[in-house]
């Protein structure tokens, strides 16, 4: 059982992770795009997919990582809590500031069209955010190759 859990667990930081990088990727390549439409396109698939998918796997993979804890770890262990620490706040950032604001890009777009400077100015600072967020991924993927004892002395 530990093995399946450990198999979803894995699967849904890949979904999760990869589609934060891709995302990251193409947002770069579509905002040197020549056509202006590309721009609210991509905003809006974004926040479809952080929504139906994204979402999704990050809550999927937490609640398998508690119950691989249960099953073999331990929550006091540093590593598994800075873990959680950084899941939770990406989280909180998702949901309260990404999500909401990529409803906001979406709206400012199809009320000022595709040039709005509002809509590509806050789409910009969306992509800041996920980029700092996707460090922080790139840091709990760290922590769970490597396990350190984050309290030894």
């Amino acid at each position: 059982m530990y093995d399946l859990v450990k198999y979803v667990h894995i699967m849904c930081a890949v979904v999760w992770v990869g589609g934060a990088f891709y995302a990251q990727l193409l947002a770069l390549r579509v905002t040197r795009s020549p056509d202006p439409a590309d721009l609210p396109k991509l905003g809006r698939n974004i926040e479809f997919l952080g929504t139906r998918v994204f979402l999704p796997a990050s809550i999927l993979l937490f609640i398998a990582g508690v119950i691989m804890t249960m099953q073999r770890w331990a929550f006091e262990q540093a590593w598994i809590s800075a873990a959680i620490v950084l899941w939770l706040i990406s989280a909180l950032v998702g949901s309260l500031y990404l999500g909401p604001r990529s409803r906001r890009v979406a709206q400012l777009f199809e009320a000022e069209g595709p040039m709005s400077a509002a809509g590509r100015a806050l789409l910009g600072r969306l992509f800041l955010v996920s980029r700092v967020e996707l460090v922080s991924f790139v840091v709990i993927l760290a922590l769970m190759v490597a396990k350190p004892n984050l309290g030894a002395a």
